[in-house]
């Protein structure tokens, strides 16, 4: 890459920076002024109506710059990945303003969603193969599609569900695609370094005016983007001409958001224990738990936070030490941090 390229790059970081911060106060006025705020209800834990579906700044923000960012680039893959990217990234956010707007069904939220996971399949984003992190290679064959819509599925969802708390999505999200970033520069993947470069400049902005005590929220139209992004670019790069961080294994992402995935798996099952609706939205996620501890929402942010900062360090292991080691690693304190979470829920297990 030409110094002068690298140049221009920094220059669209730097403007996609005060472009989100602007917009961000602009969408603040203008919910006010029509009312698209968030009325505090039973399972809110704002107090007075705030913004919502603020989400649609930087995400609209994130995929303008990637389209600017055509005109430097070169390699053929790379744009046509990143107009892929932006074709499921309007999708997603037709399905979360509609969703934050009217309070879509679930059922229906789930299929708009399996239907964007079959797009990006059918566009190339898939989960060819995994790597034995004990040694050999798996080709998943006709595995493949049902297991690229189920991560799909399982990441949007997540992140979604941990979208809880004053900044909690954002600071996972700007963490995860941190450790991304190095990931990316480390195994060479420009569309990756590009895309968590943009999104971790984008959210900074975001999270000024979101962080707590939040003035807004992203809503399903940030959360649900958010989600499909961190699923896109974990296994983006099948491609010959550049290797996809996770074309050989799903553990470096699944690490990092270790928090989201870990209370979606733990939420469906509490709720089929208790035979309740999959789908039913409740106070019960692991950052309400640390809440009703006694701990402040800016304190359960923090933890979450931290808690993905030190998986992260775990995923960046992988590439310096053997992965054996990495995953026994791994393997402990995912049963530590399961345990934790399991004593924090044990009063909803066995409610």
């Amino acid at each position: 890459m030409s110094s002068t390229v690298i140049l221009y790059f920094v220059f669209l970081c730097i403007a996609l920076f005060f472009c989100s911060l602007f917009l961000t106060k602009l969408y603040i006025k203008f919910t006010y002024k029509h009312k698209l705020v968030a009325i505090p209800n039973d399972r809110s834990l704002h107090k007075t109506p705030t913004p919502t579906g603020g989400g649609v700044v930087f995400s609209l923000s994130h995929m303008f710059f990637l389209l600017l960012s055509l005109f430097l680039i070169d390699d053929l893959v790379v744009r046509d990945s990143i107009i892929k990217l932006c074709l499921g990234g309007v999708l997603v956010l037709i399905l979360g303003i509609l969703d934050d707007r009217f309070n879509l069904k679930a059922k229906h939220k789930l299929l708009f969603q399996t239907l964007i996971a079959v797009l990006m399949l059918a566009l190339g984003f898939n989960i060819s193969q995994l790597t034995n992190p004990l040694g050999g290679t798996l080709l998943l064959g006709h595995l493949s599609a049902p297991v690229t819509i189920l991560w799909y599925l399982l990441v949007m969802n997540a992140i979604n569900l941990i979208d809880g708390l004053d900044g909690l999505a954002a600071g996972i999200t700007i963490i995860t695609c941190t450790f991304l970033l190095f990931f990316s520069y480390h195994n060479r993947n420009f569309l990756v370094f590009l895309n968590c470069s943009y999104l971790i400049v984008a959210l900074l902005a975001f999270l000024k005016y979101n962080y707590s005590p939040a003035k807004i929220f992203m809503g399903d139209t940030g959360s649900l983007f958010l989600g499909f992004l961190i699923s896109s670019l974990s296994i983006a790069g099948n491609e010959t001409q550049f290797k996809g961080l996770t074309t050989f294994t799903l553990l470096i992402p699944m690490t990092v958001i270790f928090i989201p995935l870990g209370d979606t798996l733990l939420t469906i099952i509490r709720r089929l224990i208790s035979r309740q609706y999959i789908f039913k939205a409740d106070k019960n996620h692991i950052h309400h738990k640390l809440l009703d501890i006694g701990f402040s929402h800016k304190t359960v942010t923090l933890i979450c936070w931290f808690i993905t900062f030190m998986f992260g360090l775990i995923a960046l292991g992988y590439i310096f030490i053997s992965r054996q080691i990495m995953l026994l690693v791994l393997l402990l304190v995912s049963l530590i941090m399961i345990t934790l979470f399991i004593y924090i829920y044990k009063k909803e297990f066995f409610k």
